[in-house]
């Protein structure tokens, strides 16, 4: 069961998204959105994985996840250092593990999380218990390297991560070319969720950007209105399936 006091973090949490991207997509939103139609379900999204997904993907891990064999020197860094590594190396393991759940016989696992035909901050919520279960993997294998750290440590990480989630999906018109270098945007990240062929296949990043260019997987949005992006999977599947990643 959750606790009190995490139950109070998460819903603090919630509030502070609601807050902070909602006002951000009043203000500069790039689509009109049709709430009635999505926000129960994303509603409902967001619950399933606070009450389920993470418990039941942790349970999961508990049997595959494997802890990175790094040297114990690395516990005598400074924190910053180590939290900076520990990025690096958790965010390209999380691209990889990206690119492998679009591979078809993987594809089911990670099908709920593109099903959304529309796209804002709360669209990104839809995540099955596999496919958590797969994408904590590379921070469980990089975990050592942060060791002994403060106890608000793994709260910020996990605010910091929700938050990423919420800000790449973001329903925004903006145009971040500079940034597009570096990090995830919405629109860089819009794109992997299009519907196009021609879009397959592109922008796994979950943080940074760099990954994507340095294996050839980026595809920029500078060239793009993102009027003419479509979302979806075009196939029904029971959302029982769609929710445990079958």
């Amino acid at each position: 069961m959750i606790s009190l006091r995490q139950l109070i973090f998460l819903c603090l949490l919630f509030m502070f998204q609601v807050a902070v991207f909602g006002w951000i997509e009043w203000r500069w939103g790039a689509r009109r959105i049709e709430w009635r139609k999505v926000l129960l379900a994303d509603l409902i999204a967001v619950l399933f994985f606070a009450l389920v997904v993470r418990r039941a993907a942790g349970y999961l891990n508990g049997w595959t996840g494997i802890y990175g064999p790094w040297p114990a020197a690395i516990g005598s860094w400074p924190l910053p250092v180590r939290l900076v590594l520990y990025l690096l190396v958790a965010d390209f393991g999380a691209y990889w593990m990206h690119r492998l759940v679009h591979l078809k016989p993987l594809w089911r696992v990670h099908r709920w999380h593109h099903s959304p035909t529309h796209m804002y901050w709360l669209a990104g919520s839809r995540t099955s218990i596999l496919q958590q279960a797969i994408f904590n993997l590379p921070y469980i294998f990089a975990s050592p390297i942060l060791g002994v750290s403060p106890f608000w440590l793994a709260n910020a990480l996990f605010f910091f991560y929700a938050t990423t989630n919420g800000w790449m999906h973001l329903n925004v018109n903006w145009r971040l070319r500079g940034l597009d270098w570096i990090l995830v945007t919405p629109q860089s990240h819009h794109i992997h969720h299009s519907d196009d062929p021609l879009h397959y296949g592109s922008n796994f990043g979950v943080l940074l950007s760099v990954w994507d260019r340095m294996f050839r997987t980026f595809t920029s949005p500078k060239d793009l209105s993102p009027d003419t992006l479509r979302f979806g999977i075009g196939e029904k599947v029971p959302v029982a399936r769609l929710a445990i990643g079958l």
